[in-house]
């Protein structure tokens, strides 16, 4: 087991991609803490897997709020003792035409898909310093370094994530902290349905991946267990996208 008595947080782990890397790291013996808005989705999460108590913990609430990320911490650590792998996968996005973007959704995304990595990384980032330990995985996405059409505030959440990633991997490579990204493309969740309503975009984004397919969860999961574990020892500040071969044109 690659992730054997690890402590592994995920949030937005209640869906999506971030329910399938929980899935996949407690298959790789992790001891799991997960946040998420909704908490039926972590006890739903648990059925699924038949989670044994002593290696899953889970914590109701908005990781966008500064007190709520303070106090998940907190408990995680009184309740594990540690901490070894943060992937931060909480996020939003929606479709609109910039012009159109209200204030308030403006700060609702930067909120939940930036601030909300801040307030993990720096929480858990002090833990790891002092333990010189850890490995910190931020999922953006292929629209942080690549623009598409009424995704503007999405893309900038995403991109200043890329750059947060490379800013602490280089100033925490000295405490023995790993921390990388990964910028998936169009995958089979929850929140991409909306692109299949669309068939045109749709079409579009199948064209435009050179593997003519979307990726799944599993995809994105497989990349952050390799991430997450030594087989990328020699890895920090970087960008792996999983994306078909979107990146590549």
């Amino acid at each position: 087991m690659k992730l054997k008595d690890q402590v592994c947080i995920v949030t937005g782990a209640g869906k999506g991609i971030g329910k399938e890397v929980a899935r996949l790291f407690y298959e790789e013996g992790a001891c799991l803490a997960l946040i998420t808005r909704t908490g039926k989705d972590l006890s739903d999460l648990k059925d699924e897997l038949r989670c044994v108590d002593e290696r899953f913990f889970t914590f109701t609430g908005d990781v966008s709020c500064e007190k709520t990320v303070v106090s998940f911490v907190r408990e995680l650590l009184q309740r594990f003792g540690k901490a070894d792998v943060l992937v931060n996968n909480a996020g939003m996005r929606f479709r609109k035409s910039f012009l159109d973007v209200t204030t308030d959704e403006w700060h609702k995304v930067i909120n939940t898909n930036l601030n909300s990595a801040y307030f993990l990384c720096r929480e858990v980032g002090r833990h790891m310093v002092s333990r010189k330990k850890g490995a910190i995985v931020n999922i953006s996405s292929i629209i942080g370094s690549h623009g598409l059409t009424d995704l503007a505030v999405y893309g900038a959440s995403k991109g200043a994530m890329i750059t947060l990633t490379k800013c602490l991997a280089v100033e925490w490579a000295k405490y023995n902290l790993r921390v990388n990204a990964i910028a998936p493309g169009f995958c089979e969740t929850a929140y991409a349905e909306s692109f299949k309503k669309n068939k045109e975009l749709y079409e579009f984004t199948v064209e435009r991946t050179p593997l003519r397919k979307w990726g799944t969860p599993r995809d994105v999961a497989e990349a952050c267990l390799f991430l997450a574990t030594d087989a990328s020892s020699f890895i920090t500040g970087e960008v792996l996208h999983v994306d078909g071969g979107w990146s590549a044109w």
